[in-house]
């Protein structure tokens, strides 16, 4: 996911007040954050330990679900982690970068990970800070039977006329006092298909954390205001309401750099590099992309014109006018891995699958 052609204004009041939870790390500085179920870490790399190779070692006195790395001036050419897994550490995984960070990464309960980073060949680990975030349980998200399979979701609810069952953001937990990005209205021309990345090894009964995290991590820690993807969905396939107003109508998002304005992004709760998408995602993914488009009057199985916001170094520079299918994945438009390579080799399904919602009248 996805940077942001523009940066947010903090201008929304505070609509919640809640209690302070204080959590300290290494570097021993306090930190705080607004939510009780939610608490986040800061760890300046340049207090860590590193070894011959350039890598930097995290250890946290207090647990975390979700990670990220997080700069001021110059992103990284090239950053990986790996967190401890029972006696030993875990596979790298590298992380694309964001306006101001990485894209979080979602890794289980953990306290320690590994980071090594460059610029231009480089080790650059010193400039970065390690974000650890804890969505906790708890948050109000009902249960409904489980499928035999799989843990159960959070209740679903349809809210607008022919869209897919969607757990709503007061469902998942958002505490919306970090919602302060101003809507944007926008027209909606093509969907965007992401991953979020991080470990595909999450029971279905914790996709709401996810999605906390997510959003503290996109919201808070890298000052965006609110969660930049409209709509995510897990290996379930259950859908969760993303960025603000992005169901109720059409607003500009924040998941993919210069492509913000007219598009709809939809993430894959996952990582689909090596993992193809569940049948059950694939169909979610279609028929949210199907019923967001139908709403504009956008066929899923056409073609659309886009011109670039993004700044020079991109993909496409400001001002370039690139066609693109209505319903595309974040790699087509930007210089980044996701929607990983064997979700990105689930397209053509999504298409088709949603192609023929829109013929059926489904959405």
């Amino acid at each position: 996911m996805r940077s942001r052609s523009t940066r947010p204004r903090l201008v929304a009041a505070a609509l919640l007040t809640l209690a302070v939870l204080p959590i300290t790390g290494p570097s021993g500085v306090a930190e705080t954050t607004p939510e009780p179920g939610t608490q986040t870490v800061h760890i300046p790399l340049r207090d860590t330990a590193r070894d011959r190779s350039s890598v930097r070692e995290v250890r946290s006195d207090k647990p975390f679900d979700m990670l990220g790395l997080t700069w001021k001036g110059r992103a990284p050419d090239h950053i990986e982690v790996r967190v401890r897994e029972g006696e030993g550490w875990g596979p790298w995984t590298r992380l694309d970068t964001e306006d101001g960070g990485s894209e979080p990464m979602w890794t289980g309960r953990s306290t320690d990970a590994q980071v090594r980073a460059s610029s231009r060949g480089e080790d650059i680990t010193d400039q970065l800070n390690f974000v650890g975030i804890d969505p906790a349980e708890g948050a109000p998200s009902p249960q409904v039977s489980p499928p035999p399979q799989i843990s159960a979701p959070p209740q679903i609810s349809a809210q607008q006329a022919g869209m897919p069952p969607v757990v709503t953001r007061a469902q998942w937990g958002a505490d919306e006092s970090k919602m302060t990005w101003p809507v944007e209205p926008t027209t909606t021309k093509a969907a965007v298909v992401h991953h979020t990345a991080g470990t595909n090894d999450y029971t279905c009964d914790r996709s709401a954390e996810l999605v906390r995290g997510i959003y503290q991590y996109h919201a808070v820690e890298l000052g965006w205001g609110d969660i930049g993807y409209h709509a995510l969905v897990d290996k379930c396939g259950t859908v969760f309401e993303g960025r603000t107003g992005g169901l109720a109508g059409d607003v500009i998002g924040g998941h993919v750099r210069g492509f913000n304005r007219n598009t709809f992004g939809i993430s894959m709760m996952g990582n689909y590099d090596g993992v193809t998408p569940t049948p059950e995602t694939v169909r979610s993914v279609a028929e949210m992309a199907a019923w967001k488009l139908d709403t504009a009057g956008v066929p899923a199985d056409g073609s659309t014109r886009l011109v670039s916001e993004a700044p020079e170094g991109s993909k496409y520079p400001a001002g370039q006018e690139v066609s693109l299918p209505t319903i595309f994945g974040h790699r087509d438009a930007a210089y980044t891995a996701c929607p990983g390579k064997r979700g990105y080799d689930q397209l053509g399904a999504i298409r088709a699958q949603a192609a023929d919602a829109q013929r059926s009248g489904r959405p």
